[in-house]
Order: structure tokens, then sequence, then C-alpha cells
């Protein structure tokens, strides 16, 4: 048989670039997936060798094993370590003839790209090439294993590692496989397969590199403008890549098209055209209005996805915002109009007033005048008297155009309530911070709420007239007991270093003394003892171990404030367990000058999972019972078996009881599982990752993360195709429930696990 052209370019790219065309590793005769083996290996040592991230202890001998099981045990444990120990047998199994093992192998070497991206990606368009019918095509509900396909592995991983080698291939392989470039050529229908793989992979190295270039751009723009068959998933990359001026009417053109097409694909629509409007905005706002106002043709997360579009396309944007809040806006006599915003229609309006600007256009008045003064009806649902109060004050904000004390903006609730505090805080914060304002903004950094004080810190990036009090502001923070809280003052040290610095003390002495010269134009600073001591302190607290964010934070900000401690604490946590803590240790003993060449793994065992040997062995339901009603998530341990059932002790322990919804993007995510509720907590312990190269589709639950390795307690639910997600999160299960009305600051009153 003729190799199809796909092929003979996939292979014609590997060995011009590559030093040989030999294909690494070899694959055992017998290698049906549907072989009736019995397992020739100890699973639990590969478990625990997965967990413990040290490739060295897969047994070797299980990579050839004529037990398919086996060898896809390993490639998929090999994946998830994913250092550089693993490499070598990574490429042994992606010359397998096992599709399972080949796409557990493809994405381990996507996800050990960094520092060998042409030569892993060689290795990839090599094994495309030579990659034979894969068997018989997964349904398109399937779950676990089931998904495991090797054409999207092997495009993704190319994708994953973003380089110009990676863009070349893919855009080769699209070329290929469209109706456009194959005609009636032998091979055609093999070719067409590698066509959503390629534009999925071309969406991967679009979110990395935020730019494509021209090749890729018009292949893109081809196969989503086909007028015979369109293919809509080329929307993904192109709503993740700038168009620029050259490209961005017919990235319009062809979003526009795909708007009149419903399905999973269509957010992206909106995302693209969202892009090709900074160029063109008054032509797009109209559009993305449409979108945002019309409930009957889109559903909740295309309309907020078509407001934040609007918010980033300047004046044209903010008018089209102004129209859309007018035709929104419920009829304040109108009881029935109001208990609407108890579902998902609150998180359209607010999200469209979130994008309104600091001077609201005067056409919108009228409406924000309504909103502002909305009461709820009576006996409203849990959470509804919330809602009205996030909406209230977000109209308030709008209508007082900076004046904090707003007469407004006091009446839009409690004064003592978070949503009366964030929306004066953020109206306060439109003007410069002045002398007379001060007073103020200190009164908000001693807040009740953790969320008003973390606002404020961040604000000190943006406000530097706010002078010599931004230190102190910094040192109560760092002082605080709250994670979150000391986490956003220490990234604030490290990003603005400046704003805690002082005048030094030897500057201070030399202005009194008359022998002492003139005084330069840029006098001496040091860092004010308040913070160099309230940092000291945090440096000093024992954070439970899986508080990353707050751990990083502190050895970055003793880094660029060159605090005494900063190298003894870098050192130390360049021989943490955690990937990530490592790379950013070794960064900062770099800023610091250390000679340090690399933050290696530490060669003790690492402490194992307590999950291990004793994990769930089938699906499991929790139910929820929120200010949204009751919602359902189902745990699927077959690809996440430590996590799944690390989530399923949590929520039998009470854990989830009385935990709020912390963050909600309409369209995209609701996430919880913190119990201080601002994102950086977590249950004490961390979880290693169990990433798998499967696809998160609407309503599916993955764990959070911060980086690789950080999973502790938080978990989200997707509201959205979010292929951006896909390999990157351990995907933890599915969810089911009206999940789209859920708002931030929902309660989790009861968590019930079914078994």
């Amino acid at each position: 048989m003729r190799r199809s052209r796909l092929a003979a370019i996939a292979a014609a790219i590997a060995c011009s670039l590559a030093t040989s065309c030999s294909r690494s590793g070899s694959a055992p005769a017998d290698t049906s997936a549907d072989a009736a083996v019995v397992a020739s290996f100890d699973d639990a040592v590969v478990a625990r060798a997965e967990d413990a991230r040290r490739a060295k202890d897969v047994p070797p001998e299980i990579r050839t094993s004529h037990d398919v099981a086996a060898r896809r045990r390993s490639a998929r444990a090999l994946a998830r370590i994913a250092d550089t120990e693993s490499v070598e047998g990574l490429l042994g199994h992606l010359a397998d003839e096992d599709p399972e093992t080949v796409a557990w192998a493809a994405y381990g070497l996507g996800y050990t790209c960094k520092g060998r991206e042409d030569a892993h990606v060689r290795a990839l368009a090599a094994r495309a090439a030579s990659l034979v019918d894969a068997g018989t095509r997964r349904p398109n509900d399937a779950r676990g294993a089931l998904e495991l396909e090797p054409r999207s592995a092997i495009a993704r991983a190319i994708g994953r590692c973003a380089g110009p080698l990676s863009e070349q291939v893919l855009v080769a392989f699209v070329r290929t496989a469209s109706p456009l470039g194959r005609a009636s050529e032998p091979g055609a229908a093999r070719g067409a397969v590698w066509l959503d793989p390629a534009l999925l992979g071309l969406g991967d190295l679009a979110t990395r590199r935020k730019q494509l270039g021209a090749d890729a751009m018009t292949a893109l723009l081809d196969a989503a403008g086909d007028r015979t068959s369109p293919h809509d998933l080329a929307l993904y990359a192109l709503g993740r890549a700038d168009p620029g001026e050259a490209y961005s009417p017919r990235v319009a053109e062809v979003a526009r098209l795909a708007l009149g097409r419903p399905g999973a694909a269509r957010i992206h629509a909106i995302r693209a055209l969202g892009r090709a409007g900074k160029e063109s905005p008054k032509e797009i706002a109209p559009d993305l209005a449409r979108v945002v106002v019309d409930a009957k043709g889109y559903d909740e997360g295309e309309r907020a996805e078509a407001a934040r579009a609007l918010g980033a396309l300047g004046d044209a944007g903010q008018a089209a915002i102004a129209g859309a809040i007018a035709e929104l806006t419920p009829d304040a006599k109108d009881p029935i109009a109001i208990a609407s915003l108890a579902g998902s229609a609150f998180n359209v309006l607010y999200t469209l007033l979130g994008q309104l600007g600091a001077e609201a256009p005067k056409k919108a008045e009228p409406s924000l005048s309504v909103l502002a003064s909305l009461a709820p009806p009576t006996q409203p649902k849990p959470g509804f008297a919330r809602r009205l109060a996030e909406i209230r004050c977000s109209a308030a904000l709008a209508l007082a155009r900076g004046a904090y004390d707003a007469d407004i903006l006091r009446k839009c609730d409690a004064e003592s309530s978070e949503a009366s505090q964030r929306a004066r805080l953020a109206s306060l914060l439109r003007r410069p911070v002045t002398p007379s304002r001060l007073a103020a903004f200190r009164a908000f950094a001693k807040s009740d709420h953790l969320r008003v004080r973390e606002d404020v810190v961040e604000a000190l990036a943006s406000h530097p007239e706010i002078g010599d009090a931004g230190a102190s502001v910094i040192a109560d923070a760092l002082t605080s007991k709250r994670a979150g809280l000391v986490a956003t003052a220490a990234e604030m040290l490290h990003a603005h270093p400046e704003r805690a610095m002082v005048l030094a003390e030897s500057e201070k002495r030399a202005a009194l003394d008359p022998k002492s010269p003139p005084p330069t134009s840029t006098p001496a600073q040091e860092l004010a003892p308040v913070v160099a001591k309230a940092l000291s302190a945090a440096i000093a607290e024992k954070w439970p171990e899986d508080r990353f964010e707050t751990r990083i934070a502190l050895v970055e900000a003793a880094a660029s404030v060159r605090h005494p401690q900063a190298k003894e604490i870098a050192t130390l946590a360049c021989s943490d367990a955690n990937p990530v803590l490592r790379e950013r240790a070794q960064k900062a003993l770099r800023t610091l000058g250390a000679p340090v060449t690399a933050c290696d793994a530490p060669e003790r065992q690492v402490t194992a999972a307590a999950e291990l040997g004793a994990t769930l062995a089938k699906p499991t339901k929790i139910v929820l019972t929120t200010d949204a009603g009751e919602l359902t998530v189902i745990l699927e341990p077959e690809l996440s078996p430590i996590t799944t059932t690390r989530i399923a002790s949590l929520a039998r322990s009470g854990f989830y009881k009385g935990v709020v919804v912390h963050r909600v993007v309409p369209g995209f995510v609701v996430q919880l599982g913190d119990p201080d509720g601002d994102g950086f907590g977590g249950s004490g312990t961390s979880l290693r990752c169990e990433t798998s190269p499967v696809a998160f589709n609407r309503l599916d639950v993955g764990m959070a993360l911060a980086g690789r390795d950080t999973g502790s307690s938080q978990f989200f639910v997707t509201l959205s195709r979010t292929p951006h997600l896909d390999g990157e999160y351990a995907r933890i299960g599915r969810a089911e429930g009206d999940w789209a009305s859920v708002a931030q600051g929902d309660v989790i009153t009861d968590a019930r696990v079914i078994e």
C-alpha cells in the first residue's frame, strides 16, 4: 500500500531534521488491545514509582513485556513522572503497536519537551508517519482509557513543544488532511483523520505562544472557512492567537459564520471574534452584543464570553455594553423578572457589569440606576440576597465614577459586607490615592474580609503615590495567618520591591550631619524595618505543605529584597520534593548570584500518598447541597485513582460542608474546595498529579492546581469545552445538575457520598 501524503510529509520533515530515521525501541509481536492475558507485573510497584516520581523504580522489564497491560502501565507511569530519566522509556513506548501505549508515550514526550523540543517533535513526527490504523474509532461519549487515541496525543504533544518545528509539522498535517490539500490522492481517507488532532495541536501551540505564523493562520482559516465542510475546531487556535491586522478581517468572517452553527466549538468562535475585534471594534462590537442579549439562541457561557470580549473593545465595546445592560435590566416592579437573576442570568448580567470601564457611558445610567436599587422578592432563595447585592454594588460602582463615599455606593449593601467594601475600594482606586483618601485606603487594609485585604495589597502595584504607607500595608499582610494574604503580600514584594523601600538610615544620619556632603538625587534606600521583620516572621511560619503559592512567594520575595535569610530558604526549597518549588527556588538562587545549575529532585524517599493500595474501585457519587440547588459530582477512578479517593475521603469527613464557591468564570469553570475562600487554601496535604491525555468537555471535573503536583482539595467543573485544559489538569470525573447557575460566593451546605 502506498503511503499517504501525510506520511510522506511527516517523514520528510522528521528525516530532514534528524540524524537518522530509525525508530527507537521495538514493539513485541502480541499487542492486541483486547488480548485476555494474566497480569505479568506488580501494579503496586509501578504505582509507588509513579507516585514517588522515580522513573528508575519502574521495572525495566515491563517496558518490553508481551503483556499489553504491563506496557500501558509503564507508559502511563513514565508519562506522569515526566523527568529526564523517563525520556528513554517513553521513546521506546512510542514505537509500540498498541494505540493506548503510544498515546501515553506521546503525551509524556510532550510533557518533557522543555530543552529538547526539536528532538521530541522529530520523534513524534516520525511515529505519525509510521502509525497504522489505530483500530475501531472511539465513541464520542467514551470515558477513561477508551478515550486514549494516539493521533490526538501525538499532534497535541507536538503542539505542546511549541517551537517553530512544531508549527511546521502541524501545518503539514492540516494541509494534508483537509479536503483542499488532499483532493482525491491515495491515502486521503487516512490523512483526513489527522485534521482534528492537528487543529487541536495548533490550538495548544497558540495557547503557549499567543501567536502563529502566516502558514498556520492560513491553514486554520482555510479549514474554518471551508464552505462545504467547515471545521469549527480550527476556531480553538484562532481564539487563542493574536490575528494582527493582516488576518483579523478573515478571522472575523469565519467566526461570524460559525456563530450560526450551535455546538461545543461556538464559544471559540466568540473568542476569535473578540480577538479580531481589537482591529475593528466598531464592526465587531454589534455582533458580540447580539450574542450577549440573545438568551434563546446562545447559552449563558457563550453570552458571558461575548460580554468579556466586549470589555476589550474600547469605546465601541463600552457603548455596546451599555445597550446590552439596558436590554437585560429587569423591570424593578416585576418580581418574576428579578427572580430570574437567581439562575444563570445573574452570571451573564454580572459579567457584563464587570466589563464597564472607569467612565461608564452616559446612556447606561438609567439602567444602572434601576440595578443599583433592586430589592429581592419576599422569601428569596438561599444566596439570592447576596447576588442582588453584588448586582446593586456593581451598578453603583459604575455610577459613582470614583467617588468612593458616594451615597449610592454606601446604600448598595450593608457597609460591613464584602460586596459593599469591594465596590467602595474599587471606586477609591479609580482615582489617585491622595492624602485625603489615604485614611480610607488604610481602613480597607484592616477589613474583616480576606479578599478585600488582598485587593488592597494588589492595588499597591498600580498606585505608587501611596508611598511609605504601602510598606505598613505589606507588613500587616505578611503577619497574617491567612496563607492567601501572605502570598499576595509576598508576590507584591517580589514584583515591586520598591513599594517596601524607605530612605536608608545612613541617609537620615547624613541629613542631620552638617559635615556630610549634600544629598544626591538618588538617595540610598533600604527595606523598611517593619517589612523585614514581618517577612522574617512569615518565613519562620510552618505553613502546611500544600500552601505552595505561599511558600513559593516567600522564597521569591526574600530574594527580590535581598533578605538575610533569602539564600538559606531558597537553598532549602531547591531540594524540595515539589518540582514547581524547586524550579522557582533555582531562579531565586540565580537572582542572588548563587552558582546553581539545577535543583534536582531529592534522593530521599518521598512520602507516599496515603491512598496507595486502597483506592476507589468504581465510580462514586458526591451530592452537594448548595445555594444554587442540589448538584452532583461523579468521581471516576480509572485514570485518577488516588485523586478521586482523596476527594471522596474529604467529602466523607465533612471537609466540604460550609466551603464557599470561591471562583466562577461563566462559560469556563466553577471552582471550590478552599476553606479560606480565596483560592490559596487546601486540606493541608498535597496530591501529585494524575494528568492524562483526555478531553475536558462541558461538565467535566478536574483537580485545581498551582503548578505540577500542587493539588490538594480544590476541584473545578467546566462549563464548556475547554481544550486548553486537556492534559494540563487531572480529570477526575463528571458533573450533573445546573452548574451554570452557581455564583461566586455560593455556599456548600452539605456533601454526601453515595457509594
